[in-house]
């Protein structure tokens, strides 16, 4: 079942930007369309929080967003990533690889690239970004079953 991230915001302040999760197998898939603010992401934890416990992946699971319209997030959105990260690397495995797929008309996709690639290499997450779903699917699918992968990179 898919989460909506409007249903998770609580608070005076409404989220920038629409954002979606689910799962499918060993993948917890996103759809994000941007820009984000911090009350987005705050909202895509609760989402992703509820999904993992209700609707947990296996123990070795991979990730794949797909960003459309803007990646921009604002510094307040990207500081609550970081914490985001940490915390769910607190409760379970972190997936064995993430993947987004940013087509190269997305808004913000030079600058943010960076801070994303960034992020996730401070949280020792195997990253990489695709211009199209298929080339992501194939990384990923070889990332799952490469057992050589330890499930912490």
């Amino acid at each position: 079942m898919k989460r909506d991230i409007q249903a998770f915001v609580d608070g005076p302040f409404r989220p920038h930007g629409r954002i979606e999760v689910w799962r499918e197998g060993a993948m917890v898939r996103s759809r994000a369309e941007g820009p984000f603010n911090r009350e987005a992401v705050l909202g895509l934890g609760r989402a992703m929080d509820d999904l993992l416990t209700v609707d947990p992946p296996p123990a070795r699971f991979i990730d794949l967003a797909e960003l459309s319209v803007s990646m921009i997030a604002s510094p307040d959105a990207m500081q609550e990533l970081d914490r985001f990260l940490g915390e769910i690397a607190q409760h379970r495995a972190p997936p064995v690889a993430v993947a987004y797929v940013v087509g190269a008309d997305v808004e913000g996709r030079a600058l943010m690239l960076p801070l994303y690639h960034a992020l996730y290499r401070k949280h020792g997450r195997r990253f990489q970004v695709f211009l199209n779903l298929e080339d992501a699917l194939g990384w990923l699918n070889a990332q799952l079953n490469d057992v050589s992968i330890e499930d912490k990179v």
